[in-house]
């Protein structure tokens, strides 16, 4: 049995989907919207409900929202629910494969050695439950934590405010004009396609031996005016520039870039480009609209 938490968000849903294709094992869904509640699945496995059916967790629910304040309840769904699924998972042997992010670098070195900066409670909370992880790499049978730079894709309308801007200036159409911060020409990111995170989710439930903390972008740097520039020239939209809200400045990572070198050391893969990825998401927002 393959567990999927967060199942109903958009990196587990894609999950769900994907490895529904390629294997015949039964996926148990996790999360607080539909499926099985994550306090009663922790709960089940705790004291053995499942019978040692579980082969491998993918441990992608938390709280995303980057700008939440309540330390409480980010660490509890973050920190706290994580600590106590890994503990479960070292003492039942099971493998697990969880989501952390790239926010934990701040405004870098990007690379999985180097120290944490972390910006915000969500980074903060990601940051701690890395370094926890990895002190008991050796105490489990994989342990696999990936570290998502701005990921995009199918499946992120329930993601809110924290969805991607290329979702964010597709429903903007209707109004005629994207919204872009000031100098968005200055702000770079890795922007990745969720089906390349789902790919490199699938290579590690491949390869069980491998473990560690694993950077996950294309390796290359675009700015927000570069996908405007995507939809300036698929709908001849125009851009309206604003101000960065207050709650934002200092707490914007203004460049992002995946040094991807342990990952690729491990597998070869080639990722998607921006105009490609943008294009395939625009595909299917259109024919879904």
């Amino acid at each position: 049995m393959i567990v999927i938490t967060g199942a109903s968000g958009f990196i587990g849903r894609n999950l769900v989907e994907k490895l529904s294709s390629i294997t015949d094992e039964e996926i148990l869904q996790v999360d607080y919207l539909d499926h099985m509640n994550p306090n009663e699945f922790l709960h089940n496995l705790q004291n053995d409900f499942f019978d040692n059916q579980i082969s491998v967790i993918f441990h992608n629910g938390a709280c995303s929202d980057t700008t939440a304040s309540d330390p409480s309840y980010v660490m509890g769904r973050n920190f706290d629910y994580s600590a106590s699924l890994l503990k479960i998972c070292i003492k039942r042997g099971l493998r697990l494969i969880y989501a952390s992010s790239a926010s934990v670098y701040g405004n870098g070195p990007f690379t999985e050695d180097s120290l944490s900066d972390p910006k915000n409670l969500y980074a903060l909370s990601k940051s701690m439950f890395d370094d926890y992880s990895q002190s008991f790499k050796d105490f489990i049978p994989q342990i696999v934590g990936l570290r998502y730079f701005n990921v995009y894709g199918k499946y992120e309308e329930n993601k809110g405010n924290m969805a991607s801007v290329v979702y964010k200036f597709y429903n903007q159409l209707e109004d005629g004009e994207i919204i872009l911060f000031k100098n968005s020409d200055k702000y770079l990111r890795d922007f990745i396609h969720i089906d390349d995170i789902v790919a490199i989710n699938i290579k590690f439930f491949l390869n069980p031996k491998i473990s560690g903390l694993f950077n996950v972008g294309t390796g290359l740097e675009r700015s927000f005016e570069d996908i405007a520039d995507i939809f300036k020239k698929r709908y001849e939209a125009s851009i309206k520039y604003v101000e960065m809200p207050q709650k934002l400045k200092g707490k914007y990572q203004e460049f992002t870039r995946s040094d991807n070198t342990r990952l690729l050391n491990n597998f070869s893969h080639k990722f998607l480009s921006l105009e490609q990825g943008v294009e395939k998401y625009l595909n299917y927002l259109e024919a879904s609209s």
